[in-house]
């Protein structure tokens, strides 16, 4: 059943904030299946994350408070998670506050692409094409995206980013919603290329790097409502082809993943029929094979939620325990150890 955006924004306002600094860790490392990890120093959602030497970094987001279904904070803070220490500390915040900031790392550097702000649901989803990097110190604005974009894939490969998928900004000559948005960013020249568009338009994928070609997982449409996607596509950056691949068996968007020992994993998402909700389900995506398998579920249902693979593990970090921007939203971080892990 196709629902207006507003609605889909104002569905998760039932929940409980759960807020906490950084709770004991129930850890078993040679336990398969999820643990529960330490939680954010905030609770966030519709937040990204990115591997930096050898951490786990995530910014911005946005988040509702319990007493409210129809304004929000959109969030400028960073966290760090560092595995040896088990424990997250704050960075530097960014230049201005976002949500769906989307982050990905090359050449040592994390780079921030575009998103949203605002904080009420008819004005939160500005359109912003800022493009901020970290070395470690703080965050700079370092240039500025052809065309503003958000809710978006970033992925890293060969020294440059791929953004792919995601809403456009209405000026870009499209409706706002789901696009077939390939653009490559490259670092050091600071310039952008437009590569082969992605077969499936759709918005809030998620994907992965896996043997060299990119991998978009799942998503949504919104031209005539809001559908749940399940679309695999491969992308080969030497052939600049892209490939359509078996379908995640539960069409999902605002979902997380990560690739991990040749497979790709995702997890969470939401849907809206009848009362709307989020899933619990992990899915794992063997590319030799091309078959999807079930995995343990996560034991806290959320989407908007960031995804991380660091030292043999999947992250799976903030997001909503309902569906849209409600009060339900997330400090929650739970680790994922596979059966071969």
């Amino acid at each position: 059943m196709a629902i207006s955006r507003r609605r889909f924004c104002a569905l998760g306002a039932a929940g409980a904030t759960a807020l906490a600094i950084r709770p004991s860790v129930a850890r078993a490392w040679g336990q398969e299946g999820w643990t529960t990890g330490p939680k954010l120093p905030w609770s966030t959602q519709e937040v990204y994350c990115t591997t930096w030497r050898g951490q786990i970094l995530v910014a911005g987001g946005l988040r509702s408070g319990a007493d409210s279904s129809r304004r929000f904070t959109t969030l400028r803070e960073t966290a760090l998670f560092d595995p040896s220490s088990e424990a997250w500390t704050t960075g530097p915040n960014l230049p201005a506050p976002r949500h769906h900031i989307v982050l990905a790392t090359a050449g040592g550097t994390v780079y921030g692409f575009g998103g949203f702000e605002g904080e009420t649901l008819r004005t939160g989803f500005q359109f912003r094409g800022d493009v901020y990097a970290f070395e470690g110190e703080e965050w700079t604005r370092v240039g500025t995206m052809p065309t503003p974009l958000g809710e978006t894939v970033a992925l890293a490969h060969d020294g440059c980013i791929h953004l792919l998928t995601g809403s456009r900004h209405p000026d870009d000559g499209a409706s706002r919603g789901a696009s077939r948005t390939h653009r490559v960013y490259e670092p050091n020249t600071d310039t952008w290329t437009e590569a082969r568009p992605v077969p499936t338009a759709r918005s809030s994928a998620t994907g992965a790097v896996i043997d060299g070609r990119l991998y978009v997982a799942g998503g949504r449409r919104t031209d005539d409502g809001i559908t749940n996607l399940g679309a695999l596509e491969r992308y080969d950056p030497v052939a600049d082809t892209w490939t359509e691949l078996r379908p995640l068996p539960q069409p999902s968007g605002g979902l997380a993943g990560a690739a991990l020992d040749g497979r790709l994993y995702v997890f969470g998402g939401e849907y809206f029929s009848g009362d709307g909700g989020v899933y619990e389900y992990t899915w794992a995506y063997d590319p030799e094979a091309d078959t999807w398998t079930k995995q343990p579920s996560m034991p806290t249902p959320r989407h908007g939620l960031a995804g991380a693979t660091l030292g043999g593990r999947l992250y799976a970090i903030g997001g909503n325990t309902a569906a849209g921007i409600g009060a339900a939203t997330s400090s929650a971080v739970e680790i994922f150890t596979p059966a071969n892990g």
